[in-house]
C-alpha cells in the first residue's frame, strides 16, 4: 500500500502546559515526544471516522494555543489523502495538514487530556 505523509501543527494550551510538563519529567522524555506519542495514536481512529464523510467543521479560535509547537507526522494511505483533499482542499491551495488542522487539534487535545490523567498527571 502507498502512503503520503501528512504534517500537522499541533500545541498544548496555557492549561495543559504545566502538567504536560511534570508528565514530560517524570518520564525523562521531552514534551514534543509526548505530543508526538499522543498525535500518532490518533491516526487510526481518525482515519476510520473521516473515510467516508472527511471531518467535521471545527471553529478554533486564535492565539488559544502555542505552548510546545510541535509538528506532528501522519503516514496516510495514498487514496485515503486522495479523497480527503479532494474534499477539502480541492485546489490544493492550502494542503492537507493545514486544510485538517483545526479539527485535527480538537481531537488531540481530548486524546492529550485523557492520556495524562491515565497517566496520572
Amino acid at each position: 500500500m502507498k502512503t503520503t505523509v501528512v504534517y500537522v501543527a499541533v500545541s498544548l494550551t496555557a492549561a495543559q502546559a504545566p502538567r504536560a510538563e511534570a508528565w514530560a519529567k517524570a518520564a525523562r522524555c521531552p514534551v514534543p515526544f509526548l505530543i508526538r506519542r499522543v498525535a500518532q495514536g490518533l491516526r487510526n481512529d481518525l482515519c476510520h471516522d473521516w473515510k467516508d464523510t472527511g471531518w467535521p467543521e471545527v471553529s478554533e479560535r486564535r492565539g488559544t494555543r502555542g505552548r510546545h509547537p510541535t509538528s506532528v507526522t501522519l503516514t496516510l494511505p495514498e487514496t485515503f489523502v486522495a479523497d480527503l483533499s479532494a474534499r477539502h482542499d480541492p485546489l490544493g491551495i492550502i494542503g492537507l495538514g493545514r486544510a485538517m488542522g483545526p479539527t485535527f487539534r480538537a481531537h488531540f487535545e481530548a486524546a492529550f487530556e485523557a492520556a495524562r490523567a491515565e497517566a496520572g498527571f
